[in-house]
Protein backbone atom coordinates (compact mmCIF):
# COMPACT_ATOMS: atom_id res chain seq x y z
CA UNK A 1 0.00 0.00 0.00
CA UNK A 2 1.17 3.53 -0.80
CA UNK A 3 0.34 6.48 1.43
CA UNK A 4 -0.50 9.74 -0.35
CA UNK A 5 -1.96 12.84 1.32
CA UNK A 6 -2.60 10.80 4.44
CA UNK A 7 -4.58 8.15 2.57
CA UNK A 8 -3.39 4.66 1.73
CA UNK A 9 -3.63 3.62 -1.91
CA UNK A 10 -3.35 0.14 -3.32
CA UNK A 11 -0.46 -0.23 -5.74
CA UNK A 12 -1.02 -1.73 -9.18
CA UNK A 13 1.57 -3.25 -11.49
CA UNK A 14 1.82 -1.37 -14.76
CA UNK A 15 3.56 -3.05 -17.69
CA UNK A 16 5.08 -0.98 -20.49
CA UNK A 17 7.75 -1.17 -23.16
CA UNK A 18 11.01 0.78 -23.18
CA UNK A 19 13.59 0.33 -25.93
CA UNK A 20 11.81 -2.83 -27.02
CA UNK A 21 11.94 -4.44 -23.59
CA UNK A 22 9.13 -4.98 -21.08
CA UNK A 23 9.34 -2.88 -17.94
CA UNK A 24 7.20 -2.84 -14.81
CA UNK A 25 6.26 -0.04 -12.46
CA UNK A 26 4.20 0.20 -9.30
CA UNK A 27 1.48 2.81 -9.67
CA UNK A 28 -1.60 3.92 -7.79
CA UNK A 29 -4.75 5.56 -9.04
CA UNK A 30 -6.04 9.02 -8.23
CA UNK A 31 -9.60 9.96 -9.16
CA UNK A 32 -11.02 13.41 -9.67
CA UNK A 33 -13.38 15.30 -11.94
CA UNK A 34 -12.98 17.88 -14.69
CA UNK A 35 -14.59 21.13 -13.58
CA UNK A 36 -15.65 22.05 -17.12
CA UNK A 37 -18.03 19.12 -17.56
CA UNK A 38 -17.99 16.95 -14.42
CA UNK A 39 -16.56 13.95 -16.28
CA UNK A 40 -14.38 11.60 -14.28
CA UNK A 41 -10.61 12.21 -14.35
CA UNK A 42 -8.33 9.21 -13.82
CA UNK A 43 -4.56 9.46 -13.36
CA UNK A 44 -1.85 7.13 -12.08
CA UNK A 45 1.10 8.08 -9.89
CA UNK A 46 4.35 6.32 -9.07
CA UNK A 47 7.04 6.43 -6.41
CA UNK A 48 9.57 6.89 -9.22
CA UNK A 49 8.54 10.55 -9.51
CA UNK A 50 7.81 11.01 -5.84
CA UNK A 51 4.09 10.91 -6.44
CA UNK A 52 4.09 14.59 -7.34
CA UNK A 53 2.84 14.45 -10.93
CA UNK A 54 0.97 11.70 -12.77
CA UNK A 55 3.03 9.24 -14.79
CA UNK A 56 -0.11 8.19 -16.70
CA UNK A 57 -2.96 10.51 -17.64
CA UNK A 58 -5.60 7.95 -18.53
CA UNK A 59 -8.40 10.34 -19.45
CA UNK A 60 -8.91 13.49 -21.51
CA UNK A 61 -11.11 16.53 -20.97
CA UNK A 62 -13.01 17.48 -24.13
CA UNK A 63 -15.45 19.73 -22.23
CA UNK A 64 -18.32 17.49 -23.34
CA UNK A 65 -20.50 15.98 -20.57
CA UNK A 66 -20.78 12.21 -20.59
CA UNK A 67 -22.68 9.71 -18.47
CA UNK A 68 -21.44 9.07 -14.95
CA UNK A 69 -18.19 7.06 -14.84
CA UNK A 70 -17.57 7.65 -18.56
CA UNK A 71 -14.58 9.58 -19.86
CA UNK A 72 -12.60 10.06 -23.03
CA UNK A 73 -9.68 7.66 -22.80
CA UNK A 74 -6.42 9.34 -23.76
CA UNK A 75 -5.45 8.21 -27.26
CA UNK A 76 -2.05 7.12 -25.92
CA UNK A 77 -3.90 4.59 -23.73
CA UNK A 78 -5.83 3.08 -26.65
CA UNK A 79 -3.31 0.33 -27.29
CA UNK A 80 -3.16 -3.37 -26.53
CA UNK A 81 -0.82 -3.11 -23.53
CA UNK A 82 -2.61 -0.27 -21.72
CA UNK A 83 -6.06 -1.67 -22.40
CA UNK A 84 -4.86 -4.99 -20.97
CA UNK A 85 -3.68 -3.12 -17.85
CA UNK A 86 -7.12 -1.54 -17.37
CA UNK A 87 -8.83 -4.89 -17.97
CA UNK A 88 -6.47 -6.75 -15.61
CA UNK A 89 -7.70 -4.72 -12.65
CA UNK A 90 -11.33 -4.61 -13.77
CA UNK A 91 -11.24 -0.85 -14.19
CA UNK A 92 -13.84 -0.80 -16.96
CA UNK A 93 -14.33 -1.24 -20.68
CA UNK A 94 -14.66 0.64 -23.95
CA UNK A 95 -18.18 1.68 -24.93
CA UNK A 96 -17.53 1.63 -28.67
CA UNK A 97 -18.12 5.38 -28.96
CA UNK A 98 -15.46 7.97 -29.76
CA UNK A 99 -14.99 11.70 -29.32
CA UNK A 100 -13.12 14.04 -31.62
CA UNK A 101 -10.89 16.97 -30.72
CA UNK A 102 -9.53 18.45 -33.92
CA UNK A 103 -7.81 15.59 -35.72
CA UNK A 104 -7.54 13.49 -32.57
CA UNK A 105 -10.12 10.86 -31.75
CA UNK A 106 -10.36 9.31 -28.31
CA UNK A 107 -12.54 6.33 -27.36
CA UNK A 108 -15.16 6.62 -24.63
CA UNK A 109 -14.31 4.41 -21.65
CA UNK A 110 -16.76 3.47 -18.89
CA UNK A 111 -15.06 2.89 -15.55
CA UNK A 112 -16.20 0.30 -13.01
CA UNK A 113 -17.65 2.26 -10.10
CA UNK A 114 -17.18 -0.53 -7.56
CA UNK A 115 -13.48 -0.96 -8.38
CA UNK A 116 -12.83 2.79 -8.34
CA UNK A 117 -14.40 3.10 -4.90
CA UNK A 118 -12.13 0.32 -3.65
CA UNK A 119 -8.96 1.83 -5.13
CA UNK A 120 -9.54 5.49 -4.23
CA UNK A 121 -12.67 6.00 -2.11
CA UNK A 122 -11.88 9.61 -1.21
CA UNK A 123 -11.09 10.56 -4.79
CA UNK A 124 -14.28 8.95 -6.03
CA UNK A 125 -16.27 10.85 -3.39
CA UNK A 126 -14.82 14.13 -4.69
CA UNK A 127 -15.70 13.13 -8.24
CA UNK A 128 -19.31 12.41 -7.30
CA UNK A 129 -19.57 15.74 -5.54
CA UNK A 130 -18.48 17.69 -8.61
CA UNK A 131 -20.39 15.48 -11.04
CA UNK A 132 -23.68 15.97 -9.20
CA UNK A 133 -23.50 19.75 -8.78
CA UNK A 134 -25.73 20.27 -11.78
CA UNK A 135 -28.50 18.22 -13.30
CA UNK A 136 -26.69 17.61 -16.56
CA UNK A 137 -28.00 15.74 -19.54
CA UNK A 138 -25.28 13.87 -21.47
CA UNK A 139 -24.69 15.50 -24.83
CA UNK A 140 -23.10 14.30 -28.03
CA UNK A 141 -22.35 17.43 -30.02
CA UNK A 142 -18.79 16.68 -31.01
CA UNK A 143 -18.00 17.12 -34.69
CA UNK A 144 -17.81 13.84 -36.60
CA UNK A 145 -15.60 15.15 -39.38
CA UNK A 146 -12.58 17.37 -39.89
CA UNK A 147 -12.86 20.74 -41.65
CA UNK A 148 -9.80 21.41 -43.79
CA UNK A 149 -7.95 24.43 -45.14
CA UNK A 150 -5.88 24.94 -48.30
CA UNK A 151 -2.33 25.93 -47.41
CA UNK A 152 -0.24 27.59 -50.11
CA UNK A 153 3.48 27.72 -49.37
CA UNK A 154 6.85 27.75 -51.07
CA UNK A 155 6.86 23.99 -51.68
CA UNK A 156 3.39 23.76 -53.19
CA UNK A 157 -0.19 23.39 -52.01
CA UNK A 158 -1.38 21.16 -49.18
CA UNK A 159 -4.67 20.38 -47.52
CA UNK A 160 -4.33 20.75 -43.76
CA UNK A 161 -6.40 20.83 -40.60
CA UNK A 162 -5.80 22.57 -37.28
CA UNK A 163 -5.48 21.29 -33.73
CA UNK A 164 -5.85 23.76 -30.86
CA UNK A 165 -4.42 23.23 -27.38
CA UNK A 166 -2.39 25.13 -24.79
CA UNK A 167 1.33 25.13 -24.10
CA UNK A 168 2.44 23.21 -21.01
CA UNK A 169 4.60 26.19 -20.03
CA UNK A 170 2.53 29.30 -19.24
CA UNK A 171 -0.58 27.82 -20.89
CA UNK A 172 -0.69 30.08 -23.96
CA UNK A 173 -2.59 29.38 -27.18
CA UNK A 174 -1.02 26.59 -29.24
CA UNK A 175 -2.12 25.78 -32.79
CA UNK A 176 -0.68 22.91 -34.81
CA UNK A 177 -1.09 22.02 -38.48
CA UNK A 178 -1.73 18.45 -39.64
CA UNK A 179 -1.87 16.85 -43.07
CA UNK A 180 -2.29 13.39 -44.56
CA UNK A 181 -1.64 11.46 -47.73
CA UNK A 182 -4.59 10.92 -50.08
CA UNK A 183 -4.72 7.19 -49.35
CA UNK A 184 -4.12 7.50 -45.61
CA UNK A 185 -6.86 8.06 -43.06
CA UNK A 186 -4.43 9.09 -40.32
CA UNK A 187 -3.42 12.72 -39.87
CA UNK A 188 0.29 13.43 -39.30
CA UNK A 189 2.00 16.48 -37.85
CA UNK A 190 2.71 18.95 -40.63
CA UNK A 191 4.02 22.05 -38.86
CA UNK A 192 3.52 24.33 -35.88
CA UNK A 193 1.39 27.35 -36.70
CA UNK A 194 2.29 29.05 -33.42
CA UNK A 195 5.39 29.13 -31.24
CA UNK A 196 5.79 29.68 -27.49
CA UNK A 197 8.20 32.52 -26.71
CA UNK A 198 9.22 33.16 -23.12
CA UNK A 199 9.35 36.64 -21.64
CA UNK A 200 6.10 37.91 -23.16
CA UNK A 201 2.78 38.49 -21.42
CA UNK A 202 0.11 37.81 -24.04
CA UNK A 203 -3.65 37.90 -23.99
CA UNK A 204 -5.31 34.45 -24.19
CA UNK A 205 -6.27 35.00 -27.85
CA UNK A 206 -2.77 36.08 -28.90
CA UNK A 207 0.13 33.93 -30.10
CA UNK A 208 3.37 34.25 -32.02
CA UNK A 209 3.60 32.59 -35.43
CA UNK A 210 6.27 29.98 -35.99
CA UNK A 211 9.30 31.30 -37.87
CA UNK A 212 9.32 28.49 -40.44
CA UNK A 213 7.59 29.75 -43.61
CA UNK A 214 6.05 32.47 -41.46
CA UNK A 215 4.83 34.57 -44.40
CA UNK A 216 2.88 31.63 -45.78
CA UNK A 217 1.38 30.95 -42.36
CA UNK A 218 0.39 34.59 -41.91
CA UNK A 219 -1.23 34.48 -45.36
CA UNK A 220 -3.18 31.37 -44.30
CA UNK A 221 -4.45 33.19 -41.24
CA UNK A 222 -5.50 36.20 -43.33
CA UNK A 223 -7.09 34.09 -46.10
CA UNK A 224 -9.37 32.31 -43.63
CA UNK A 225 -10.01 35.24 -41.30
CA UNK A 226 -8.39 33.43 -38.37
CA UNK A 227 -6.85 36.60 -36.97
CA UNK A 228 -4.72 39.66 -37.63
CA UNK A 229 -1.09 40.60 -37.11
CA UNK A 230 -0.80 43.16 -34.30
CA UNK A 231 2.93 43.26 -33.66
CA UNK A 232 6.29 41.55 -33.62
CA UNK A 233 8.33 39.62 -31.09
CA UNK A 234 11.96 38.55 -30.86
CA UNK A 235 13.78 35.52 -29.57
CA UNK A 236 17.51 35.40 -30.15
CA UNK A 237 18.08 36.54 -33.73
CA UNK A 238 14.58 35.57 -34.84
CA UNK A 239 11.59 37.84 -35.34
CA UNK A 240 8.05 36.51 -35.03
CA UNK A 241 4.67 37.93 -36.01
CA UNK A 242 2.22 38.39 -33.16
CA UNK A 243 -1.34 37.48 -34.14
CA UNK A 244 -4.58 38.19 -32.35
CA UNK A 245 -6.72 35.17 -33.21
CA UNK A 246 -10.45 35.21 -33.85
CA UNK A 247 -11.35 32.34 -31.53
CA UNK A 248 -14.88 31.99 -32.89
CA UNK A 249 -13.46 31.58 -36.40
CA UNK A 250 -10.74 29.24 -35.18
CA UNK A 251 -13.45 27.12 -33.55
CA UNK A 252 -14.83 26.32 -37.01
CA UNK A 253 -11.75 24.15 -37.51
CA UNK A 254 -11.43 22.68 -34.00
CA UNK A 255 -14.53 23.43 -31.95
CA UNK A 256 -13.65 21.08 -29.10
CA UNK A 257 -10.06 22.26 -28.79
CA UNK A 258 -11.02 25.94 -28.80
CA UNK A 259 -13.91 25.37 -26.39
CA UNK A 260 -11.62 23.58 -23.97
CA UNK A 261 -8.99 26.32 -24.23
CA UNK A 262 -11.58 29.04 -23.63
CA UNK A 263 -12.92 27.31 -20.54
CA UNK A 264 -9.40 27.02 -19.15
CA UNK A 265 -8.93 30.76 -19.63
CA UNK A 266 -12.35 32.00 -18.56
CA UNK A 267 -13.37 33.06 -22.06
CA UNK A 268 -17.00 32.88 -23.16
CA UNK A 269 -16.99 31.44 -26.66
CA UNK A 270 -19.98 32.00 -28.88
CA UNK A 271 -20.24 28.26 -29.48
CA UNK A 272 -23.68 28.29 -31.04
CA UNK A 273 -22.44 30.61 -33.76
CA UNK A 274 -19.32 28.50 -34.26
CA UNK A 275 -21.38 25.32 -34.55
CA UNK A 276 -23.75 26.98 -37.00
CA UNK A 277 -20.82 28.01 -39.19
CA UNK A 278 -19.50 24.44 -39.15
CA UNK A 279 -22.72 23.04 -40.59
CA UNK A 280 -22.56 22.21 -44.31
CA UNK A 281 -24.37 24.62 -46.60
CA UNK A 282 -27.57 23.31 -48.17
Amino acid sequence: MQEMNGTEHRELEYEYESWGEKQYAKVWIQIGAYESDGNICVEFYSEDNGGMVPVIRATEDFATPLKKNQAFLHDRMANEIDLAFLKKYGLGELTGEVGRCGIRTCPVFEFNEKVLKELDPEGYRRFEEIHSRENREPVQEMPDSVKTLDYHWEFGDDTICLYVASYAYEGGLAVQMYSREDDNEEWDTFADLTVNLSGYCLEPDEAFISGDCSKDKVNLIKDYGLGEVIGKGRSGYGQYSLVKFNLEKLAEYDLVGVSKYCRENGIELEEKQAKKQMEPKR
